[in-house]
């Protein structure tokens, strides 16, 4: 009997070590799920007033229709939307569906982070590890702000065909430094990023020249070139051909699917306040009737997401890229 209660005792020991590590581990993912839905809510605010050049802190969230301020009660990121059934809850007109979609997706893209950084559901011993800070934490948290840019970048970039100086410029240097402190996590250092952030600048300025030269006009917007210098100092040089071949792929598929119902025959106007847009009305409606594209091939497509997707993709699954291309590089038995 004293045998059967002792390992009957050490069984009931290991079920509450197993509890008690996967209660640690929802928490934390619950946590970096709800950190990332905040960021994805402010992520809403950045991608409708940075393009208007707006402030990203004053006046605060208001409903777009009223300009009633929202109560802090109704600006739960996802949870309020469903709530109040994607309306107002001052004028009851209808709240765009992205908006929760935008903070759901920079929520699973933190848990998805956060889970590549700590190899799995968190343990005792991994968070009461010495390296569990630079190990994890610092790289989750600086990796995030690089994500968090390239949502914001492909949302902008969907909506007015531009990336914002004022995210891609700053997130160059920025990306160098990361890589100096946190890069080893993802495989690169230092000198990988300021290989990348030239390597990536010089390659898109080339192909804008190139195809100026062959075609006589513009083939890629002048973001292009800068978001892919801050996406080499993020992820490496090592990230280029990849994010390249990737990015033109999608890209691809995405027109040859939805044709003109996502490419356009010219480019909207630039944002700006209203007073300006309505003395521009009639010029650039005239400027688009008279350059309407004759084929796929001068259609004005918006490349940001692109370059983004395929960032996002190798920095998630990036082991598994190699161990797919590995085996397709593969010859013989």
């Amino acid at each position: 009997m004293g045998r059967i209660a002792c390992v009957s005792g050490r069984f009931a020991c290991a079920r509450v070590a197993d509890v008690n590590e996967f209660t640690l581990g929802g928490v934390f993912l619950v946590g970096v799920f709800m950190l990332g839905a905040a960021v994805g809510s402010f992520l809403n605010v950045v991608i409708f007033r940075l393009p208007h050049k707006l402030s990203l802190v004053r006046p605060g969230s208001r409903c777009p229709s009223c300009e009633t301020p929202i109560r802090v009660w109704h600006n739960v990121p996802i949870v309020s939307w469903l709530v109040l059934r994607g309306r107002c809850a001052s004028c009851g007109v209808e709240i765009s569906p992205r908006y929760p979609l935008v903070e759901l997706v920079m929520a699973l893209l933190s848990v998805g982070l956060f889970h590549g950084f700590s190899q799995g559901l968190l343990t005792t011993d991994v968070v009461q590890a010495s390296t569990f800070f630079s190990d994890v934490v610092m790289p989750y948290a600086l990796y995030l702000i690089f994500v968090a840019a390239l949502v914001a970048v492909t949302f902008i970039d969907l909506d007015w065909f531009i990336i914002p100086d004022a995210i891609s410029l700053p997130g160059i240097p920025l990306g160098i430094c990361v890589a100096a402190v946190a890069g080893p996590a993802i495989g690169i250092d230092v000198w990988d990023a300021l290989i990348g952030a030239a390597v990536g600048a010089g390659v898109i300025v080339t192909l804008i020249l190139v195809y100026g030269w062959i075609r006589g006009r513009e083939g890629m917007g002048g973001g292009d070139w800068k978001l892919l210098a801050m996406i080499g100092a993020w992820l490496g040089w090592q990230a280029l051909p990849f994010v390249l071949l990737m990015s033109s792929l999608q890209g691809i598929v995405f027109v040859l699917l939805l044709g003109r119902n996502f490419a356009v025959d010219a480019l909207p106007p630039e944002p700006g306040v209203e007073e300006m847009a309505d003395e521009m009305a009639d010029e650039m409606a005239d400027a688009e009737t008279s350059e309407v594209a004759e084929g796929v091939g001068q259609l004005a497509i918006p490349f940001g997401p692109f370059l983004s997707l395929a960032a996002i993709e190798l920095l998630y699954f990036g082991p598994e890229i190699d161990d797919l291309l590995a085996r397709l590089l593969e010859f013989g038995p």
